[in-house]
């Protein structure tokens, strides 16, 4: 009879667990175009290139940066851009800020934002079309 109260007991604490997580949970996940989920908190960050084409920031559920871009007006879907953490260690802990400038001629994407070490992170990519560094720290060393 003691086991069986143990089990109702558990079972009883365990539900009321998943019934004060689910809503807080719920809350928080947020879906984007595509089918991207992410932490509502942090937003979607919309970018334009200036060839015209689009980009789009997620901090997803795994607290890694996703990306999607257009080809011809068209979404790809979405990537991983990995933890935002040189170390590897760090997830995303903020909205994602972008920026742009122009460096011996070519235009340069900036994706920057805070990691849940607490460092101010980023990931570049040099140039239109290319792929992207690995995620730095900037104005370090």
């Amino acid at each position: 009879m003691k086991r069986i109260k143990a089990v109702a007991v558990a079972l009883a604490t365990m539900a009321g667990l998943a019934v004060a997580v689910t809503p807080a949970q719920a809350a928080d996940t947020c879906t984007a175009g595509g089918g991207g989920k992410y932490i509502c908190d942090y937003g979607v960050t919309d970018h334009k290139l200036p060839n015209g084409e689009k980009e789009q920031f997620l901090v997803g559920l795994d607290y890694a940066v996703w990306t999607r871009w257009t080809v011809s007006k068209q979404w790809t879907g979405w990537v991983s851009m990995g933890m935002p953490d040189p170390l590897g260690y760090g997830r995303a802990t903020s909205k994602i800020n972008m920026t742009d400038a122009q460096w011996q001629g070519k235009f340069q994407t900036h994706v920057v934002l805070r990691n849940s070490n607490g460092a101010t992170v980023s990931k570049t990519r040099p140039d239109l079309g290319t792929d992207w560094w690995a995620w730095d720290f900037p104005n370090c060393c």
